[in-house]
């Protein structure tokens, strides 16, 4: 199993660094865009370049290709304009695809043979792929049901508001900007808190420490 993710090596950075880009480019800069545009740019065409690094195996990247395209095909008013019937499952399957890539470089990292500086670098992009993928599927929570997120003053929450407020979940800072109204919204931001702080106290602490013993035994990255 080891021997499929050895392509792995100086690749997880890029995935890494095009996802900080990203962040920053929606929270900071971008406010003009559609709900669904940024949906399927964060849930579908970051997740595709990560497929690819994660997996070596053809099947699994048709896979992604297959549920990339459905997604934009299915997004009507989105990036394809298409909408083959009367349900908008563009961002469903977007959500969907997104929490799937988020997996494939968890995986990725956890079957690779030796943690070096590029694995710790994949489970940072695994993380932070977990924080769009939420703020992914708040969007789609707000698309169906308007006003489940508010923003400062009560204003409807836009796309970077919901991946501002993700990330503020992700890592339990809870600065209150930014909130979930709808029940259901509440019970997934739980899930987010919860998976955040699991992740950072095992997942990355056992990544570390792993990391610090090849060092200390003089493995080379």
């Amino acid at each position: 199993m080891a021997r499929r993710f050895e392509h792995l090596h100086a690749r997880f950075g890029a995935v890494l660094l095009l996802q900080f880009g990203l962040l920053f480019w929606l929270v900071a800069f971008d406010r003009g865009r559609e709900m669904r545009v940024l949906l399927n740019l964060t849930g579908v065409i970051i997740p595709l370049f990560a497929v690819a690094v994660a997996t070596p195996r053809k099947r699994d990247r048709r896979i992604a290709f297959t549920l990339g395209v459905a997604a934009m095909a299915s997004s009507g008013g989105a990036l394809s304009g298409l909408r083959p019937g009367p349900f908008d499952a563009g961002p469903l399957l977007a959500a969907a695809f997104s929490a799937w890539a988020t997996w494939m470089l968890l995986r990725g990292v956890v079957h690779s043979e030796r943690v070096t500086g590029d694995v710790l670098a994949g489970a940072l992009a695994a993380y932070i792929g977990a924080g769009l993928a939420f703020a992914v599927v708040y969007g789609v929570i707000e698309s169906y049901q308007p006003g489940a997120f508010a923003a400062a003053g009560n204003s409807p929450a836009s796309f970077p508001d919901l991946v501002y407020f993700s990330f503020v979940t992700l890592l339990t800072i809870g600065f209150g900007d930014v909130t979930a109204t709808a029940p259901f919204a509440r019970a997934v931001v739980l899930v987010e808190g919860l998976f955040g702080v699991v992740f950072t106290t095992v997942v990355m602490a056992s990544l570390v420490a792993g990391y610090l013993r090849h060092r200390a035994r003089g493995t080379p990255d």
